[in-house]
């Protein structure tokens, strides 16, 4: 059995993923890590590596504390988003809940089956990118739920999720949770989740009729890196098949968005013609819903489209109405000739009547 050499890296197949806690300015913030474990067992000692540009570390050092806490996989969206975003940008203190235990400065979260509450050694090892902190661990905080009958922790209750560098991608003892550093911007804050904050979010849809409209379109199953590529090259083939045959486009390219498995979605491309159009080889002949439905004009970046889709679609939820179908984004302006603030999409959500 031969060896390849593949370039120098870190090349451990899998790693806990652990929310480290700390207070900072007197909040609470969590933060996503990969590289943290045990490096002595009495006293316990536990080392975090964190990336010099972390906003965590001001706690660590302004506490001398620290918190470890480890979620189960039902928080994958939470924790993720914790990994995205930054505590000197967003207040992360309330999207769990926060207790603390004999340290007294070093938050832990309720939701998280395992924490423990750490006390700063003092120690530090300084690299060119991340500094690796080391920690005494004074208590472990175990959900009751976990313990199997022996009062020892089950790791299969547990669930917590691991996370593979070499595949960029979350696992819990074999399952697929999707794709790392990904996954997170699913995640809606909290204060858009209850109804007044619906009622008064930004996001509001406009209920109206639309009529149905035949479309020339490509199906494809594609993952989330090629997503754009996928968009631009199905347009221009239906561009280039429909003006070989004479259509000429009665609307806007639109892509509809159908189920996501975690690692590819179900996406269909096109563009709206007028009745009497053929397919041919790949591009299809498909029909853009008409009836009730949900719109919102939306201008900005196309990167922020999922953050606004997961919002309407929170708006809907709470409002009473029932999405019936896939979701549409209708593109108005060329993204090729436009800034990426100015570029314009209008989003449809077909709904039950």
């Amino acid at each position: 059995m031969g060896k390849v050499k593949t370039g120098a890296y870190n090349p451990l197949p899998v790693v806990p993923i652990v929310l480290v806690g700390a207070n900072v300015k007197g909040k609470p913030n969590y933060m996503a890590a990969g590289f943290v474990n045990g490096v002595n067992v009495k006293p316990a000692i536990v080392y975090i590596s964190l990336n010099k540009k972390h906003y965590t570390p001001q706690g660590i050092i302004e506490n001398s504390t620290f918190s470890i806490n480890v979620p189960s996989a039902n928080y994958v969206i939470e924790t993720d988003y914790c990994g995205l975003v930054s505590g000197k940008n967003i207040d992360k203190s309330n999207i769990f809940t926060t207790f603390y235990g004999e340290l007294e400065t070093a938050p832990m979260i309720e939701e998280c089956p395992i924490t423990c509450e750490c006390r700063y050694t003092g120690q530090k090892v300084e690299f060119d990118m991340d500094t690796i902190y080391f920690g005494e661990v004074i208590q472990v905080y175990i959900n009751e739920e976990i313990l199997g009958e022996d009062r020892r922790m089950d790791i299969l209750k547990a669930n917590p999720i691991y996370y593979s560098s070499i595949e960029n991608r979350y696992r819990t003892l074999g399952k697929d949770m999707g794709p790392a550093w990904h996954v997170g911007k699913q995640y809606i804050p909290k204060q858009t989740t209850t109804k007044q904050a619906a009622t008064e979010s930004k996001y509001h849809c406009d209920i109206i009729e639309r009529p149905a409209q035949p479309a020339l379109t490509i199906r494809s199953r594609v993952s989330s890196i090629a997503l754009a590529r996928m968009i631009g090259e199905s347009i221009f083939a239906v561009s280039q098949y429909a003006k070989d045959k004479g259509y000429a486009p009665a609307g806007l390219p639109f892509v509809a968005y159908y189920d996501f498995d975690g690692r590819e979605q179900d996406i269909e491309i096109g563009i709206p013609f007028k009745p009497g159009i053929e397919g041919g080889n790949n591009i299809k002949v498909s029909e853009i819903p008409g009836g009730k439905s949900a719109t919102y004009h939306y201008i900005g970046s196309y990167e922020k489209l999922p953050e606004v889709r997961a919002a309407l679609k929170q708006w809907l939820d709470t409002n009473g109405y029932t999405i019936s179908g896939a979701i549409y984004e209708i593109y108005l302006n060329d993204p090729q000739t436009t800034a990426p603030e100015n570029l314009e999409t209008e989003i449809v959500y077909p709904l039950l009547s």
